[in-house]
């Protein structure tokens, strides 16, 4: 299945390490960059079993959005299954937020 990844989700996880590296300068760029290429190769494979994961719980715009939720590299990803004009379904991520600022 297709996935689709909105702007703001890239612009948080790079805002989140961005200043993760201001805050704690022993965190280089290089692991940066792995952190966040295995995490969009996760959010990318949510197309292979979109299914399997439970609906958000805790942070209520994605409860109410009826948001499904998995967690990869500390980061929670807000995603659903949609239907495109054809009739096919796709993946859509629509949020991400790391853990220590999950609320």
């Amino acid at each position: 299945m297709k996935v689709i990844i909105e702007e703001q989700v890239h612009q948080s996880i790079l805002e989140f390490y961005a200043i993760s590296m201001r805050l704690h300068p022993t965190l280089t760029e290089e692991t940066v960059m792995a952190k966040v290429e295995r995490l969009t190769g996760a959010m990318n494979d949510l197309g292979k079993h979109p299914f399997i994961y439970a609906d958000a719980r805790l942070k209520k715009s994605w409860i109410a959005a009826e948001y499904k939720e998995t967690i990869v590299e500390d980061f929670h990803i807000a995603y659903s299954v949609e239907t495109d004009e054809n009739g096919e379904q796709y993946v859509a991520i629509y949020d991400a937020v790391h853990s220590k600022l999950y609320y």
